[in-house]
């Protein structure tokens, strides 16, 4: 299973919200008020509900060479990686879901947003953290986005 450790160099889940995008802590801006940190508790839960079901490689990359997948994309910039992700999360915005964003990075909180933020944050949000996921909320779809440029999508095995 793929576990993001609860210490990092001394601190703890979340406290880095700074290394969030810049939208996500002004509370001046649009889209970024509508950004919700998750707290432990809340990154808990969510986590149970996608990263631990699959089984990790090394560190805190999930092993896709044991589990079957849908696809595999590779992004080549940012402008292509905010195309991509775009395409990905269309029926989302269409339907007006929420997604969280779980960061490689456990410093920096969870983050859940509705999709159109995220399709329009794209770029900011890869330049905060290259290796990411993103879980459209309700559903059983998670998005692996790695810092060499590849985007798997995957079903979330069940529990």
């Amino acid at each position: 299973m793929v576990e993001v450790e609860c210490m990092t160099g001394g601190r703890s889940y979340g406290s880095r919200p700074e290394y969030l995008p810049d939208f996500m802590n002004d509370p001046h801006d649009d889209d970024g008020r509508q950004v919700v940190k998750l707290d432990l508790a809340e990154n808990r839960v969510l986590a149970a509900a996608t990263l631990s079901r699959f089984p990790a490689a090394a560190g805190d990359v999930i092993d896709f060479e044991s589990i079957s997948f849908e696809y595999r994309l590779w992004w080549d910039d940012e402008e292509h990686w905010a195309r991509m992700a775009a395409d990905l999360l269309l029926s989302n915005v269409q339907r007006g879901e929420r997604i969280a964003v779980i960061w490689g990075n456990y410093l920096m909180p969870v983050v859940t947003m509705p999709a159109d933020v995220a399709v329009r944050r794209a770029r900011d949000i890869l330049d905060a953290g290259p290796h990411f996921w993103m879980h459209p909320l309700g559903g059983s779809v998670l998005i692996e986005c790695l810092m060499d440029g590849q985007v798997t999508v995957a079903t979330i095995p069940s529990s």
